[in-house]
């Protein structure tokens, strides 16, 4: 196969792979899969293979191989040449089997499910390439990923925005190779080249000018209010919970909190049962990075199991009076998400299963043997809190070493550069009068409910692009639900550089009778809860209640001049904490820088990345066509110098076939039958001068006569170079 029909087929095995790696993006915004990088390493396999026509059964078990590595790294994150992950998986998937032939297809696992999604993807790629190497067409493959980008777009959180304009690109390009023949252009002649490359720019030029004008183009606002409400399609997870497929209404527990916004869909669904002996709010995770549309997280650290670990946990200070209580959650639905309340001093999930943590949110995970486990219900110990309002009013003057830690503060007083001032200058006008952190706190926390903030959870707008989404709550509607009160809250108390984090999970539910002295309580998916924790030295996180239909459960309380305070024992909170939370809170330099640039990073890691990177991908491969287009005009400056240098017997036989090779691609092309000296001949009328037929007459002396190659070489190589540059004008 000639190079120029290898190299169209190297773009279209690339344009082919950029369009399926789109279907893939979108699975980190409307599922729970978050390790897509693997199942992009796996089609690119699967691509190169098909590129350079790689062995079936190498191709096969490289496959497995690929699909047995990523199930290692998703699930067990264990070596993978340990022993007995591969015998479980094994085991697990040969059940699953049998599963699949009785046809109960929704009790398949997880990691079945993830292995017929890696089937799958092998399935396409050679269906793609049957589409483009053998229909020649790829229309219906590309309009059928527009199809899906835009519907995602529509009706779920994934913002397709540079996506579809990706996808157009690719597709365009795809469309416009196929379109060229490239095994015409080595028969076409020097006359028609010009053409060819004026062809290929037009073409180039015109898919540029189309997006350029898409791009600036006036685009009408939407003309439905909200779309999803005429679907209504939510899919349980697994822990029955109703994950939000729209972007703007919330059933439940959610995990994503990147776009808030919308109605909240009441469910009186169960979810679980607790017996408690006073009601607290149960905690699943914090969040720390507001983005303007929503929450994520600064960082992802990895799990680590919780036992020797409880300090990971908000601990209070000694100033703080607690009580010890145990409760029993019973789930309604197996989950893998845990509530806890703080202080946690023990959690027991049944035999076999413990509890990791994820540092960085300080949610739970039930672990069975290395991968994670379903769970129907749990004992939990903890500390029930009572706060001193008098220590938190002092507890600016206690030294504490996270509150100095500039990681830390840098952390939880975070805000988008994008923030309006006037959020920033409200905060400072409701705090004016305050003289200490808890009564600007409180100031803020009062501050809804007596400037008529309403609590609604139907009629609760969406920020546009470019809009803010407590500013839009603050000065705008002024109406929401317990997500736009906390996360204003959060965001109030950051404007006037208090640490304070956004908090979510569920209130105690409603009694429904009494068990053992204990109450027990039933928590739906109305439940649903976000609440604000406010950083105090000495004293720890303290929870805040802003939303205005719901109280804080806590207990706040004056001490009496009997009780005597000790600052020193107060700030003992975080300063005895063991040595591994001081590792998780005081990281080195490198994770410190990574703290201050994730805010930029995880705000525009989808536009800012994928904009730069398209436009960078987009100009290599016009300069490099360009490069191709113009080589026999520019590659002349480096082969001359390069061979005029060389020395050695085999340098005057290379430099000839060079040039009869650009020659030949020049329009010249030499019979089969044609001697050397006949086809310099042709060449010199060509060109009209005599250059070719002498360079050729010493050539042949070195092939069959006795000259020296070396010095033939030094003699004709001020020839080869006229010439050269010659047929190259």
């Amino acid at each position: 196969m000639s190079g120029k029909v290898r190299f169209q087929e190297v773009l279209l095995y690339a344009g082919a792979f950029l369009l399926l790696t789109e279907w893939l993006r979108p699975l980190t915004v409307v599922t729970d899969t978050q390790e897509i990088k693997y199942f992009i390493i796996f089609i690119s396999f699967c691509f190169l293979a098909l590129a350079f026509r790689l062995p079936f059964l190498f191709v096969v078990l490289g496959n497995i191989a690929l699909i047995f590595y990523a199930m290692n790294r998703i699930y067990f994150e264990v070596p993978f040449f340990s022993s007995g992950w591969l015998t479980k998986i094994s085991t697990q998937l040969l059940t699953d089997v049998n599963t699949i032939f009785h046809w109960n297809l929704p009790d398949l696992s997880v990691q079945m499910r993830t292995v017929l999604l890696f089937i799958l993807l092998w399935l396409m790629a050679y269906l793609i390439r049957y589409w483009v190497f053998y229909q020649k067409r790829i229309v219906f493959f590309f309009s059928l990923t527009i199809f899906y980008v835009t519907i995602l777009d529509t009706f779920s959180p994934y913002d397709a925005t540079f996506a579809i304009v990706r996808v157009v690109i690719i597709g365009f390009l795809l469309l416009g190779f196929l379109r060229m023949d490239l095994k015409q252009i080595t028969h076409v002649t020097f006359s028609n080249i010009e053409s060819k490359k004026r062809s290929i720019i037009l073409f180039i030029g015109m898919l540029f000018l189309s997006i350029g004008i898409a791009y600036i183009a006036p685009k009408p606002a939407a003309q439905w209010s909200d779309t999803v409400p005429f679907f209504t399609s939510y899919a349980q997870n697994s822990d029955g919970e109703m994950n939000d497929s729209s972007g703007n209404q919330r059933i439940g527990y959610d995990v994503d909190d990147s776009k808030l916004g919308g109605a909240f869909v009441e469910d009186d669904t169960v979810v679980f049962t607790a017996e408690i002996d006073k009601p607290h709010y149960w905690r699943i995770e914090t969040k720390d990075l507001y983005t303007g549309k929503g929450w994520e997280l600064s960082r992802n650290d990895q799990r680590r199991p919780l036992e020797g670990n409880e300090s990971l946990f908000p601990q209070y200070g000694r100033g703080v009076t607690k009580e010890i209580y145990e409760t029993t959650v019973t789930f309604q639905n197996p989950t893998i998400h845990l509530m806890h309340v703080p202080d946690l001093i023990s959690i027991d999930l049944g035999e076999g299963i413990s509890s990791e943590i994820a540092p960085t949110n300080e949610k739970l995970y039930p672990y069975e043997r290395g991968e994670l486990k379903e769970i129907t219900s749990y004992r939990m110990k903890y500390q029930y809190p009572t706060f001193d309002v008098h220590a938190l009013q002092t507890s600016e003057s206690v030294e504490d070493p996270l509150e100095s830690n500039a990681l830390f503060t840098r952390r939880y007083t975070q805000l988008p550069d994008q923030l309006p001032e006037r959020v920033k200058k409200l905060a400072q006008e409701i705090t004016a009068d305050a003289a200490n952190r808890y009564d600007k706190v409180k100031e803020i926390e009062d501050y809804f409910q007596a400037n008529g903030y309403v609590y609604n959870t139907q009629d609760v707008a969406i920020p546009s692009e470019g809009e803010d989404y407590v500013d839009q709550f603050l000065f705008e509607t002024m109406k929401g639900y317990c997500d736009n009160f906390s996360t204003s809250m959060v965001v109030l108390l950051r404007s006037v550089d208090i640490p304070a984090r956004w908090v979510k999970g569920y209130t105690a539910g409603e009694q429904i009778g009494t068990d053992s002295k204990k109450q027990v309580y039933e928590v739906t998916k109305n439940n649903a809860h976000s609440w604000v924790e406010v950083y105090f030295p000495g004293t720890g996180w303290v929870p805040f209640e802003t939303t205005s239909s719901l109280s804080n459960p806590y207990d706040f309380t004056y001490r009496t001049q009997q009780e005597p305070t000790n600052p020193n024992e107060e700030a003992k909170s975080e300063i005895d904490i063991p040595k591994k939370e001081e590792k998780v809170e005081e990281t080195p330099k490198k994770q410190e820088k990574n703290e201050t640039s994730n805010s930029e990073e995880k705000n525009d890691s989808l536009n800012f990345s994928w904009s730069i990177s398209l436009i960078s991908l987009l100009s290599f491969c016009l300069i490099t066509m360009l490069l191709y287009l113009t080589r026999f005009k520019w590659i002349l400056y480096v082969l001359v110098p390069f061979y005029k240098k060389r020395r050695g017997n085999q340098v005057f036989q290379q430099a000839y076939f060079l040039l009869l090779n650009i020659i030949e691609r020049k329009g010249i092309k030499r019979a089969p039958d044609e001697t050397l000296r006949e086809f310099s001949l042709r060449v010199d009328q060509h060109l009209n001068t005599t250059l070719m037929s002498e360079l050729t007459t010493r050539y042949e002396r070195v092939l069959y006569g006795n000259d020296e190659a070396e010095e033939a070489w030094k003699d004709s190589v001020e020839l080869w170079e006229n010439l050269i540059k010659k047929v190259g004008s």
